[in-house]
């Protein structure tokens, strides 16, 4: 899931986001054509900007997410 806000009017800071299922579907999109132009209207469109990994975890029977720090060592 692709996800672009609207840039700050002043600022000009926006959070775009990807979401996937798995780090496997993560790697395995990361060559698709929908993700390439991502990854080109983001070098594009910021003057700069800092890429940042989470893992979004939801348990079965709970009823909240949590974000955590991407730790490739646990991948």
């Amino acid at each position: 899931m692709y996800w672009y806000g609207t840039p700050h009017p002043v600022t000009g800071m926006n959070l775009a986001t990807c979401i996937w299922q798995s780090r496997q579907d993560a790697i395995a999109a990361n060559s698709r054509p929908h993700h390439i132009r991502a990854m080109r209207l983001a070098a594009a469109s910021y003057d700069h900007y800092t890429l940042r990994r989470f893992w979004l975890r939801k348990v079965k029977g709970e009823r909240r997410v949590t974000i955590e720090p991407f730790d490739p060592a646990r991948s």
